[in-house]
């Protein structure tokens, strides 16, 4: 069966990695848990990363005002 479109619009980036990282995503992936292949449980992780970060509160995630090339009051 055919996977359903992403319903969130999403953004190719390239990540290279070291051969060791690799082996750790590929073994990760053969537990089930984390994708069908090394690229989505890169995603998996890095999501979860990332939501572990937003909702610590991490500073550097917030957003920053757009540049304009004005300073605000």
């Amino acid at each position: 069966m055919p996977r359903q479109k992403n319903a969130i619009s999403s953004v190719q980036l390239t990540v290279s990695v070291t051969g060791t990282v690799r082996e750790h995503l590929e073994r990760m992936t053969e537990t089930g848990m984390f994708g069908k292949n090394a690229a989505e449980t890169a995603n998996h992780l890095l999501i979860d990363a990332i939501r572990g970060y937003v909702e610590k509160g991490s500073p550097f995630l917030q957003e920053t005002p757009p540049s304009s090339g004005e300073e605000e009051n």
